[in-house]
């Protein structure tokens, strides 16, 4: 028992750092598109190196946000490449882009929403970067890693049903650990989170969102630490 609480607590301590990376990084960014936002820019882009040695984390990340438009968007720029190796071959920092577009109109009364939708997207992304990099030691072990970018490719051309997306192994533990953190942020519940997110993926049927939920549940219980929903 004891060793299972050693590593429960290692579990605890990771997640932790990773949470209060995520919440250092949102509020840089924030702070930086509002101070644009202030002086009438019309778009607003944030740049970082995140280097942790202590930490083995290493990657890049750009955030933009455009104040132009009608209502709230995550573009589908936003993503992460956690590869240190690229398509040709040579070496890569691994990244994440995150792009974001809201009505110029609704600030400056939608920041504090946009900063939790932000919360979710930053933690999701650096979920994304710990199942990649292990050349630079970014790759955590027991997360999947597992190239999906076929499946990926075979969706996105409509080959494949849209809800599938939700399911690769890789976005199923992003979209657990994303959706806690906003949990945590917003103190709501995992429950009400969850289906306030999957309300928005209006492709979903209530077979399709049951397997969805289902498949997610199962995962937490392996994962940890994921509040029950």
């Amino acid at each position: 028992m004891k060793h299972i609480h050693l590593y429960e607590q290692y579990i605890t301590e990771k997640r932790s750092n990773y949470d209060s990376l995520s919440r250092r990084i949102t509020a840089d960014i924030i702070k930086k598109w509002v101070a644009d936002f202030s002086l009438g820019q019309s778009q607003s882009a944030y740049y970082d190196q995140i280097e942790m040695p202590n930490k083995k984390l290493e990657f890049d990340i750009e955030c933009t946000i455009y104040f132009k438009g009608r209502g709230f968007e995550i573009m589908q720029s936003t993503g992460a490449d956690a590869r240190d190796i690229d398509d040709d071959g040579d070496d890569q920092t691994p990244y994440i882009i995150i792009d974001f577009r809201c009505e110029k109109e609704w600030l400056p009364g939608y920041w504090s929403e946009l900063y939790m939708h932000l919360s979710d997207v930053v933690r999701h992304e650096i979920e994304h970067i710990t199942q990649g990099g292990e050349g630079v030691g970014n790759y955590r072990v027991g997360k999947p890693s597992q190239d999906d970018s076929e499946m990926r490719a075979l969706i996105k051309a409509g080959i494949l049903p849209e809800y599938m997306y939700l399911l690769l192994p890789k976005e199923v533990d992003a979209n657990l650990q994303g959706l806690r953190y906003e949990a945590k942020k917003r103190k709501h519940n995992m429950l009400d989170t969850v289906n306030s997110y999957l309300d928005t993926q209006t492709y979903l049927t209530a077979d399709t969102r049951q397997q969805v939920l289902d498949t997610w549940r199962q995962r937490a219980k392996v994962i940890g630490g994921i509040p029950n929903f």
